[in-house]
């Protein structure tokens, strides 16, 4: 019929993209454009561990260097036009980078090695532990708990599924000792249950740190390989469990994953190791210029190394704080409030203010930018090392009321600036100020106003008057005239 062919005239116009055309009587939608066929196909099939900037086009794979570890080469298929070609990604892993070569070279020493001091877990739990493993629920709810924590916040999903196949659970009763000060040890432990508590020991004296909950890392510094040695005691306030995590089974979800923040956190903890046994580079911060040499040894001896990831907050804006910072390697960011105030590099002292003085409170907020190395020195310690050492503390006491008057000159000139915004400024403005707020095109006298001058007060002016002729004689000595003369 002709309504037939009318509506296969009408099928058969080029129509915009998305519009309805009618065909034999039905409605039906135009096909994706190609562009968006492809968009969606190269979706489908990326690899997890392609960096977001390599996964919008092939044409920028060229142009940017690949993750350490990794190589990649851009295959075209099919003929005709480029946009009517398929480009396929083919990821090599590869041990050729210097990165992968330093992480075989641990990974062979490590291998082998029985690890010391290690957990000793309930074999009937291990059992149910792999049971549940296998269990994709309980995987992903594992992925998630290692995605909140700060050590794997970054990493890859791949990574992350390594480590969920690498650990294994321990139980502790509360009061049992997880690992103590100076006991040998190289693996991590995340705490999933329950809260642990932390002690110094210094001088045969138990220096509480605090506790802290799930989700947290402890032992991170022997996993890294930075301190052999455990640099503090914890133990369980409750019925606790935690993850543990060898090193020798990190190295391998490394190995496996290749993924690139992990592979640079490796490489940082490897500078830091430098760090940590080179004793002169500690000497010559710049924080402890005018100090003695035997000073400066002993709060290295009695302070605390850590490690503290990107985005770590290492002290809040008025909170309490009883701990000064030693920042030894990376950088942290300074803010008060929602203003920043200055990224400071490696080699500056943190927190002194609320370890000396009588306020305990955090005058600013301290953010790292990067994985930090830092020795964390204990109030009660500094001040017995300060009673040792009376002449650096004179150093010190100097510093800390020269730094004391800057913080409070700052913050008092930001408290007038708050009452003026808020009540008005209490002296008259300036020109240059009125113009900032009205603005440069209202004409300003600049005459000052004053008030009109009052005439003084004139008193009448004095007529002289005659001498008289007693006052005449009295002058000149003659004798006075007698009333009769007068």
């Amino acid at each position: 019929p002709i309504s037939r062919q009318l509506a296969g005239r009408e099928a058969q116009r080029p129509g915009r993209c998305g519009e309805a055309l009618s065909c034999g009587g039905r409605r039906r939608r135009r096909r994706r454009p190609e562009r968006r066929r492809r968009q969606l196909r190269k979706r489908r099939r990326r690899p997890c561990d392609l960096r977001p900037s390599l996964r919008r086009s092939p044409r920028l794979r060229g142009a940017l260097p690949p993750p350490p570890g990794m190589v990649f080469a851009v295959e075209q298929e099919g003929q005709g036009e480029p946009s009517e070609r398929r480009a396929k990604v083919v990821v090599a892993r590869t041990f050729e980078h210097r990165d992968s070569a330093h992480l075989t070279e641990k990974l062979e020493t490590v291998r082998g090695t029985p690890p010391v001091n290690l957990p000793q877990a309930d074999p009937e739990k291990l059992s149910l532990w792999g049971v549940s493993m296998r269990n994709p629920k309980v995987r992903s709810q594992l992925t998630r708990l290692l995605r909140k924590t700060l050590i794997f916040a970054e990493s890859s999903e791949a990574f992350r599924a390594a480590i969920v196949d690498s650990v294994f659970p321990a139980e502790y009763s509360a009061g049992q000792a997880v690992f103590r000060y100076g006991q040998e040890g190289a693996w991590l432990g995340i705490l999933i249950r329950g809260r642990l508590e932390r002690k110094l020991i210094r001088h045969h004296q138990e220096i509480l740190l605090g506790d802290v909950g799930p989700g947290a890392i402890i032992g991170d510094l022997g996993l890294f390989g930075v301190m052999p040695t455990r640099s503090f005691t914890v133990t369980a306030l409750t019925s606790s469990a935690i993850l543990v995590l060898t090193q020798e089974k990190y190295y391998l979800a490394l190995a496996s994953s290749q993924c690139p923040y992990s592979l640079n956190l490796f490489n940082d903890a490897a500078q830091m190791d430098n760090f940590m046994a080179d004793t002169e580079s500690f000497l010559t911060l710049p924080c402890f210029q005018g100090l003695s040499k035997d000073f400066v040894m002993t709060l290295r001896e009695n302070s605390e190394p850590r490690v503290a990831y990107t985005g770590q907050v290492l002290m809040k804006e008025h909170h309490i704080g009883d701990e000064m910072y030693i920042l030894r390697a990376g950088s942290v960011r300074i803010t008060r409030g929602d203003r920043f105030v200055v990224d400071l590099p490696a080699g500056v002292v943190l927190g002194e203010l609320a370890v000396m003085g009588s306020d305990n409170r955090r005058t600013a907020t301290v953010t790292c930018n990067s994985l930090c190395l830092i020795r964390a020195l204990h109030a009660d310690v500094f001040k017995e090392i300060l009673k040792r050492f009376p002449q650096d503390k004179r150093v010190f006491d100097h510093a800390y009321v020269s730094r004391l008057l800057s913080v409070e000159i700052s913050s008092t000139r930001e408290e007038v600036q708050g009452f003026n915004t808020f009540f008005g400024c209490a002296q008259p403005k300036t020109t240059d100020e009125i113009r900032e707020l009205v603005g440069s095109t209202i004409k300003i006298d600049d005459k000052r106003m004053t008030a009109p001058k009052t005439p003084k007060l004139a008193l009448p002016p004095l007529t002289p008057r005659k001498p008289t002729a007693v006052v005449a004689a009295a002058n000149l000595g003659a004798p006075a005239p007698s009333p009769k003369d007068r």
